[in-house]
């Protein structure tokens, strides 16, 4: 197995003598590449746990950016939209950032990073989660389950039992992963998901008598951005605001009622508090049907994103648009490679 990153770099060095990559990045240069990150943080002297999901750090943000701006020209979401529907002429290799969920990090440590690269990102928030002050149910799960590290945990909900091994952080982390990925397949709705996971957490909060609501205000890892924060960034003209919806809810699994109360209770909550018309848009985990799309349109967003894996071009949905990843701990080759390879 040692062989196979070895023989990757190889090969991306054969590609970059060859001319290849800079073959694949000419073919796609009138193409816009879109870019998803979520929190950007590292463990501080302040903070008092590490969450499960993967980090990316301000330090790794700054190299992987420093990269992009040799081979990028960093656009705004506006700018985006007008080259996708013809309304501007292209800008070659042109990139957009976004940021999901709304997390308080981006703003705190994100965003003086990609302003010294010249970037304006779009940042997706999540309205309920604003106005509650409370976190999003996968961080208030992740942060009671490090609490009761130790061995297997079981936890009935519903007449099932939900086991969870907390012997080692790498253990749970696989086992909270299987566990998501089995609610994901097994509620109908988010809404059942959603009282799944806060009543396993209410069960091991109580066992352990720690919640992650006692440190929320002050945690950098799961805070999300307030209002206060939001207009003032918006208002300097630092960033833009989107919807990501009221409850960070999958549309595809939503009765109409319920899917157009959080697409039009998101944007109206939003231009409210900012002032601003809300004219972007991403589906919660990437989920959206024929309807959602729809919707979307009819209450007047201008753009919706996806996580559909590929680049933008003229003439493509502007209500289902792609991105990648953010292309973190990558070598300035494969980020070549890796945004361009299957997007001829």
């Amino acid at each position: 197995m040692i062989f196979i990153p070895i023989l990757k770099k190889i090969l991306l060095y054969l590609f970059s003598k060859s001319g290849y990559l800079q073959l694949l990045r000419w073919k796609n240069r009138n193409k816009i590449c879109v870019l998803m990150l979520h929190g950007v943080m590292a463990p501080n002297d302040k903070t008092y746990w590490v969450p499960l999901r993967p980090q990316l750090s301000p330090d790794e943000l700054t190299r992987t950016l420093t990269l992009l701006s040799e081979l990028y020209t960093f656009i705004t979401a506006k700018q985006a939209i007008d080259i996708l529907e013809g309304k501007s002429p292209f800008i070659k290799h042109a990139m957009l950032i976004t940021l999901d969920d709304g997390y308080r990090n981006n703003i705190d440590y994100a965003l003086p990073i990609f302003e010294k690269y010249g970037i304006k990102p779009v940042l997706f928030v999540v309205t309920g989660n604003i106005d509650s002050g409370v976190p999003f149910m996968v961080d208030r799960l992740d942060y009671a389950l490090q609490q009761n590290m130790g061995g297997m945990l079981s936890v009935q909900y519903d007449g099932e039992s939900y086991q969870f091994d907390a012997s080692s952080r790498g253990a749970l982390q696989e086992s909270y992963k299987i566990f998501r990925d089995h609610c994901k397949s097994k509620f109908a709705n988010d809404i059942k998901m959603s009282e799944a996971f806060n009543a396993i957490a209410e069960t091991l909060e109580n066992q352990s008598g720690s919640s992650l609501e006692d440190i929320y205000k002050d945690d950098d890892w799961s805070v999300v951005a307030s209002w206060g924060m939001l207009r003032k960034v918006v208002q300097e003209n630092r960033l833009d605001v989107g919807s990501h919806t009221v409850d960070h809810w999958r549309l595809d699994c939503l009765e109409q009622l319920d899917l157009l109360y959080q697409l039009k209770e998101s944007k109206k909550r939003i231009e409210k508090e900012l002032l601003i018309k809300c004219n972007y848009f991403c589906y919660p985990n990437g989920n959206y049907n024929n309807l959602a799309i729809e919707k979307v349109k009819d209450i007047g967003y201008r753009a919706a994103f996806s996580t559909n894996v590929g680049l933008c071009n003229v003439g493509y949905d502007v209500m289902a648009l792609k991105r990648f990843n953010f292309p973190a701990n990558k070598t300035k080759h494969e980020l070549l490679y890796l945004l361009n390879r299957r997007f001829l």
